[in-house]
């Protein structure tokens, strides 16, 4: 997801968005299709730290026997 402020225009998505893509496909050159999602940006949520079902590989795996 590419944070972005409630008050954005649709201008500033896109060149965030597009900027995000040129550093993804400099790191990456065989990356072919890339999924970028705008999401409004909150000092709270940020503050909060990682999502655990955001982060890559998804939430970690629960411990031996632990549901």
């Amino acid at each position: 997801k590419i944070a972005v402020r409630p008050d954005a225009t649709g201008t500033e998505i896109t060149e965030a968005i597009d900027g995000a893509e040129s550093r993804v496909r400099e790191a990456v050159p065989i990356a072919r299709v890339i999924y970028l999602e705008p999401d409004i940006f909150t000092e709270a949520e940020a503050a909060a730290g990682p999502h655990p079902e955001a982060t890559p590989g998804g939430p970690a795996p629960h411990p031996a026997g632990g549901h």
